[in-house]
Order: C-alpha cells, then sequence, then structure tokens
C-alpha cells in the first residue's frame, strides 16, 4: 500500500486489482471502459481507516464469494460517489447509485459494484469494530443508496469529499481524525434500513451511549446504569446480551480501547500510564497491566513504544478477556 497517499496512475487492470486488494480485502477488478483504460486511485492510512479517491475509467469492483477468508480483515466499506451514477449489489439487493449518494457495503459477503466512465468515487475501510453497536444495522442495510437529502447528511458528504481532496496530506497516525470519520457515517448510515426508514434510538443503543459517556467514573456499574435508565439490573442484562455484550466486559474493552489510543497519541507522551489510565475510570494498575497485555499482547511501555493502534481492531473479547472483566467494571 502506498504509505505517502499519493495518486498512481493505473492502465494495467492487473496491477489496479492488486492495489485495491491490498488496501481494502481481496477484490476482482474488471474493466468496462470502451476507450483507453486510466484509473487514478489515491490511498492512505488514517489510523485503522482506509480512505481512498478513485477516479478514472469505468470498471467493475466485485467480492466474490471465493475471495472471501477467516484471515481477512473485517471491514465495512463506504463508498460516496461524486459523480456519475454507478449500480452496487449485495445479497438480495441491486441499485442504482446516483451522483451524492453514499452506500455501504459489507466485506464478508459478496458484493459487485459497477462505476461508469469518468467515475469520482470517494472510499473508506473501517473495520467492524469502529461501529460499535451500530455494525449489524448497517451490514444490513448494505446496498442502499442514501441520498444526501437531509443536513446532516450534506454536512458529512462535504466532509467526505474534504477527506477525498486531501488523501495526500493525511496524517497515518491522527487516531482522533479516524474516530471522527466513524462517527459521521454512523450519524450518516445507522438510521438507514431497506426501506430507507429513519429508525429511532433504541434503550439499548441509549444504555450504551450513557456508560461511554461515564467511561471515566470508577464506580460506572450494572446497576447504577440500570437505576438511572428506570429497569432492573437484569433486564439491562438481557438487553445487553441480544448484543452479544456483558455490561462488564464491554465497558472495560470500551476503557481499554480508549487507553490504547491515549498510549498511542504522542501528544500525550508526557502523561504516565497510571494518569491515562485514571482519566478512564482504571486506578489499579497491576489489573491494567494484566488487561492490556491480555487484550493486545503488549504492555503499556511496549503500546508506547511502537505507537501502532490496534484499538480498532474488531476482534470481540476472548473468554479469559471477558471472566476478567470485573477487574474493572461490576
Amino acid at each position: 500500500m502506498n504509505a505517502t497517499g499519493s495518486a498512481v496512475a493505473y492502465r494495467d487492470i492487473d496491477e489496479l486489482q492488486a492495489a485495491l486488494s491490498g488496501a481494502l480485502v481481496p477484490l476482482r477488478v474488471k474493466s468496462r471502459a470502451d476507450s483507453q483504460f486510466r484509473v487514478d486511485l489515491a490511498h492512505t492510512r488514517i489510523g485503522p481507516v482506509v480512505a481512498a479517491r478513485v477516479r478514472g475509467s469505468a470498471h467493475t469492483v466485485s467480492r466474490e464469494a471465493s475471495q472471501i477468508a477467516s484471515t481477512d480483515p473485517d471491514l465495512v466499506v463506504v463508498t460516496l460517489h461524486r459523480s456519475r451514477s454507478a449500480r452496487v449489489a449485495q445479497d438480495d439487493r441491486c441499485a442504482r447509485v446516483s451522483p451524492g449518494d453514499l452506500v455501504a457495503l459489507d466485506t464478508t459477503r459478496a458484493f459487485q459494484l459497477a462505476v461508469a466512465e469518468c467515475c469520482d468515487v470517494v472510499v473508506l475501510g473501517l473495520p467492524r469494530g469502529m461501529l460499535g453497536s451500530h455494525a449489524d444495522r448497517i451490514a444490513r442495510s448494505t446496498a442502499v443508496p442514501v441520498r444526501s437529502d437531509t443536513a446532516v447528511r450534506t454536512l458529512i458528504s462535504a466532509f467526505l469529499t474534504g477527506l477525498g481532496d486531501n488523501t495526500q496530506h493525511l496524517s497515518t497516525t491522527n487516531i482522533h481524525l479516524a474516530e471522527a470519520v466513524a462517527s459521521l457515517l454512523i450519524a450518516a448510515l445507522a438510521g438507514t434500513t431497506p426501506q430507507h426508514v429513519e429508525v429511532a434510538s433504541t434503550l439499548t443503543d441509549r444504555i450504551l451511549a450513557a456508560t461511554l459517556a461515564d467511561l471515566g467514573d470508577p464506580a460506572l456499574c450494572a446497576a447504577a446504569m440500570a437505576r438511572r435508565h428506570g429497569i432492573s439490573p437484569r433486564h439491562l442484562h438481557n438487553l445487553l446480551s441480544q448484543r452479544g455484550h456483558t455490561f462488564a466486559a464491554w465497558a472495560r474493552q470500551q476503557r481499554l480501547r480508549r487507553i490504547h489510543h491515549d498510549l498511542c497519541d504522542p501528544r500525550l507522551a508526557g502523561r504516565t500510564a497510571a494518569a491515562i489510565a485514571a482519566r478512564w475510570g482504571i486506578h489499579d494498575a497491576r489489573h491494567l497491566s494484566r488487561a492490556l497485555r491480555r487484550e493486545y499482547g503488549q504492555t503499556a511501555a511496549e503500546i508506547r513504544s511502537t505507537g501502532t493502534s490496534q484499538t480498532w481492531a474488531g476482534r470481540p473479547p476472548t473468554e479469559t478477556s471477558c471472566q476478567a472483566a470485573t477487574d474493572f467494571v461490576t
């Protein structure tokens, strides 16, 4: 993958296929151009997010079932179509994409995207874990064009357009920008169903959002969160179990993610690991060391020395890490 993000002109379809596959997941690319083929591709990483801009000849990008392997990154790919129409298909959905539309695709299932001559597309690849509790909803609504028909979506489209224009200038270690991109895409996509109907936030979503807001409180617990929402702790646990979570394990993992982010942030190099952990509600240095090694395979010092974020890898907590959740949250 081109680390600088500078644009490369591809006149050979196989070379373009190799570049896109290396940046995202294994893909198949076929030319749809009647004239001489050329596609300009600029791409880089923003933390764990792949950002790319694709311009040029008509072509089709496919993710075929035979290409999908358990070792591939679990990505959600989002495309913003800046010019020309396109066709997209995944599962039993097939749609025409108009200029200005956003479309999500799930790389764990086969899909196809066909773009027209003189296309201009911004492509983002996000680890599924970055989408949090919204990942399943977005994955169920892939290949459904999202129009820029609200003020929020117009603003998001403008932001992504700027992102595509400046791919070569973006910092590859800017974790906070990566999180901002994920948050904006959640705002644009999470309420979209195949019928394009806005869905109100569920009680479970509100509980998870409130938990994220209170991660810095060392007294955070399931009982207190249940009282805040007027339900019993048992009901809270039942709600989260439907998302595949336990309260303690999920809150613990979110705390560790934010600690990992801060340890990788060069602007916080002067702050001790203990101070960073305390900011996120963890005050036991011994438990912190064990938990970081269990979750990321590294100590706090090793995370700082490598400066490589694994925070949004999207892998679920291991059985061991779930058992250790009560180290920090009850």
